[in-house]
């Protein structure tokens, strides 16, 4: 009987996306694909555009040739760069006001997961006339929104694909997200000249994030062949592209590769959903306020130790499918022993680049916390392959902070 009411919904929410299956945003990819975007924004018949971002893409200069497109194309600029990591309800409230007094017929995302989450919530709220936290939740957003359009200038959130917003509370120590149809841009560019000035830590970052929402959306319960193989496609790509990326900042290449992976592991997990990792780094970031694909890169290899007696098989077939382990279906191959190499793959991937073992600041006293609100997010939520009782997550948690 124990978790019978999340499994029961995690089954109702299976059927609920099938019977309401995300749109899919028009893809301009390749270098100067961001400018081609800016003119077809103005082809849709926009006359103005709301511009999000942030200061530091603004000062980079990084947003200044999507602007000038933008100008050129006749379109009326206002850009709102106030965004900041994790983006919260005060800056979303912020951006509604900058929407309404811009009177801007469309919006364009300029960034990495933030300023896109960010633009996603701005124009839920303001189609429904409602705060961030009363959208909290599935598909809450019964107005028709503004045409919305992004250009994700990293490689790790996959949000410009994706359903949900994610904000921060931080008067109650949360992320919550805004989950709906509508929050699917209408188009996007995958363009990585916009990537290359990224540094290393960063592009580390993005890349392990958009490796855990390929192999996490892998061994979902809800998974299916479409989204395994999307899966699949992307955890191959960033195996063999991060830690180029890392090295090179300028291989366009590898950035093309990333930005592609990152979007198909947005494809496969906005139907197949997340897990413990997406559920516990959630916790941690309001808290200690560190970037949450950092979080996520250093507690995938804890979580998938946990995962590994009751997933075994699907985590074999998947470290055969990356080419990590012996090819065929030989029986004589240990399920165990393929899904452990892939655990030791994921923590050789994070030394490569740069990202430690462990997260120092978690501290004892916070840790029942940590753990009663990421069971409480993921259980009914998240259709996690084998469910963690609160000793589990405890012990994931602990192990991650080398407290264990």
């Amino acid at each position: 009987m124990t978790h019978l009411f999340s499994r029961f919904r995690i089954r109702a929410l299976g059927v609920a996306a099938r019977l309401l299956p995300a749109p899919t945003p028009f893809m301009l990819t390749g270098p100067g694909s961001s400018i081609q975007l800016a003119r077809l924004i103005a082809d849709c018949g926009a006359r103005s555009v709301l511009v999000v971002t942030d200061k530091v893409l603004v000062e980079l200069k990084v947003v200044a040739p999507v602007l000038n497109a933008l100008t050129e194309a006749g379109l009326t600029v206002t850009v709102f760069s106030e965004v900041e990591p994790d983006p919260t309800i005060a800056i979303v409230m912020v951006g509604i006001e900058q929407l309404r007094t811009s009177e801007a017929t469309a919006v364009l995302a300029v960034g990495g997961g933030s300023p896109i989450d960010a633009a996603k919530a701005m124009i839920a709220c303001y189609a429904s006339g409602r705060r961030p936290q009363d959208l909290d939740g599935y598909f809450k957003v019964r107005a028709r929104v503004l045409p919305f359009f992004a250009v994700p200038t990293t490689a790790g959130s996959g949000s410009e694909v994706t359903v949900a917003s994610v904000v921060s509370d931080p008067g109650a120590g949360r992320k919550f997200a805004i989950v709906d149809n509508k929050l699917v841009p209408a188009a996007i560019a995958l363009d990585p000249k916009l990537m290359v000035g990224l540094p290393p830590q960063v592009t580390a970052a993005t890349g392990m994030d958009a490796l855990t929402h390929a192999i996490e959306s892998n061994l979902s319960t809800l998974a299916t062949p479409a989204t395994r193989a999307l899966s699949v496609a992307a955890a191959r790509a960033i195996f063999r592209d991060l830690p180029q990326a890392c090295e090179d900042g300028r291989d366009i290449a590898a950035r093309q590769s990333l930005a592609v992976a990152s979007c198909l592991a947005g494809l496969a997990f906005t139907r197949a959903s997340v897990g413990y990792v997406h559920a516990i780094a959630h916790q941690l970031g309001p808290l200690y306020h560190l970037p949450h694909g950092y979080l996520n890169a250093i507690l995938f290899p804890y979580v998938l130790d946990f995962y590994v007696d009751g997933a075994a098989l699907r985590m074999a077939e998947l470290a055969r499918a990356c080419g990590l382990g012996p090819g065929g279906q030989d029986p004589r191959e240990d399920p165990r022993s393929l899904a452990l190499r892939l655990i030791a793959a994921i923590r050789d991937l994070n030394a490569s680049v740069g990202i430690p073992k462990i997260i120092e600041q978690i501290a004892d006293a916070d840790v029942p916390e940590i753990v009663q609100r990421a069971l409480a997010e993921a259980h009914g939520t998240y259709p996690v392959p084998t469910y963690m009782s609160a000793a589990d997550c405890t012990r994931v948690v602990r192990r991650a902070a080398d407290r264990a």
